[in-house]
């Protein structure tokens, strides 16, 4: 019996479509910085305790022009551009765990800055997530 030639695989997106284009994990690490640097992106040791990175949410909120508590509210995961979808998630897998990944709670993409964020974390481009009324 020969070898039978096998045939080419596509990886298809969720619902049966090519998945569309991700972004790289240099690119990732590229933003990463960026929002880093530019936009606030922290705090640097993410965590729920309620009290902790002070300092970080204290320079956030004014940054924000809101007080301290108000900016420990604005987290990636309430925000307009954090995308946590199936698709996302699927897409995500391409895309190494770093040092920012570690204990910051759930992975998310950024969909304006275009990045791997997390629901612990938050940045000064956060805006607040916009809910459809159902009819």
């Amino acid at each position: 019996m020969e070898d039978a030639e096998m045939p080419d695989v596509m990886i298809l997106g969720i619902g049966g479509g090519i998945p569309e284009a991700f972004l790289t994990p240099s690119e990732n690490r590229r933003n990463t910085q960026t929002a880093i640097r530019d936009w606030m992106l922290g705090p640097e040791k993410p965590t729920n305790e309620p009290g902790a990175n002070r300092q970080y949410w204290a320079a956030l909120g004014k940054a924000m022009r809101v007080d301290e508590r108000e900016a420990r509210r604005r987290r990636c995961s309430n925000c307009e551009y954090y995308d946590n979808s199936v698709e996302k998630q699927v897409q995500m897998i391409t895309i190494p765990w770093n040092e920012w990944d570690v204990n910051a709670g759930f992975r998310g993409h950024c969909t304006k800055l275009d990045f791997v964020c997390h629901d612990l974390r938050s940045c000064q481009v956060w805006e607040e997530r916009e809910y459809e009324e159902e009819d």
